[in-house]
C-alpha cells in the first residue's frame, strides 16, 4: 500500500505558540481570505518530502535513519517572516536561521535516503515553517507580514510523518519518531 510521507522536525510547543500568535495577527488582517492558515499543531520544518511510498520502503528508510541520525544540541531560531519562495510566493513562512547542526541533520537524512530505495527530493533545503498557503484567488493577502521574533529552542526529535490530504487541508500522523539526544534505541512506531 502506498503512503504519502515526509520527514520533518516538529516544532516545540514554546515556539509553536509564538508562531501561532504571529499567524493569528496576520490572519486577522486577512480580510479577503487570501491565505489558508496552517493549524499550529501542524507546524514543522520539512527535511525531506517523500511523496507516495510503499510501506516496506518506509520501514527500510526508518531503519537507516535510526542508524544515521546523530546530531546533539540542535537548536533553531526564527530569522524572519516572509512570503516564500521568492519570486512567485506560495506561502507565508517563518524562515529558520541556518546553522551547522541543522545542515548536518539534513545531510544525514539525505544520506539515509540515498542508502534506501526512496528517491531523494532534489530541491534545495531552505528551512522554514509554513504558517499559511496562498489561495489562488483574485484577492491577494494585503496585510502586513509580522516582523522578526527572536526565540531559540532546542529540537528533541525528527519525525517520519504520513500526510493525508483532505478538503480542509493536510492531516499528519507520526509513523516513527527519532529522538536526537539519545539515539541508542529502536525506532518505535507511533
Amino acid at each position: 500500500m502506498s503512503i504519502r510521507t515526509f520527514i520533518a522536525i516538529p516544532i516545540p510547543l514554546e515556539l509553536a505558540n509564538v508562531l501561532g500568535d504571529a499567524s493569528a495577527k496576520m490572519a486577522y488582517q486577512d480580510k479577503s481570505n487570501a491565505v489558508r492558515w496552517v493549524d499550529q499543531e501542524n507546524y514543522h520544518i520539512t527535511l525531506a518530502f517523500l511523496g507516495d511510498q510503499e510501506e516496506h520502503d518506509i520501514e527500510d528508510l526508518a531503519e537507516r535513519l535510526d542508524e544515521n541520525l546523530d546530531v546533539d544540541n540542535l537548536s533553531i531560531s526564527i530569522s524572519h517572516f516572509s512570503p516564500f519562495p521568492e519570486g512567485k510566493p506560495k506561502l507565508i513562512a517563518a524562515m529558520i536561521d541556518r546553522n551547522d547542526s541543522l545542515r548536518e541533520l539534513h545531510k544525514q537524512v539525505v544520506s539515509s535516503m540515498n542508502a534506501s530505495p526512496i528517491e531523494v527530493d532534489k530541491r534545495r533545503f531552505i528551512p522554514h515553517v509554513t504558517l499559511g498557503r496562498y489561495r489562488h484567488s483574485k484577492n491577494p493577502f494585503a496585510g502586513a507580514i509580522i516582523s522578526t521574533t527572536k526565540l531559540e529552542v532546542e529540537i528533541e526529535e525528527v519525525t517520519f510523518f504520513e500526510s493525508t490530504l483532505t478538503s480542509s487541508g493536510a492531516e499528519y500522523e507520526a509513523l516513527f519518531r527519532f529522538p536526537l539526544n539519545d539515539l541508542d534505541y529502536e525506532p518505535y512506531e507511533v
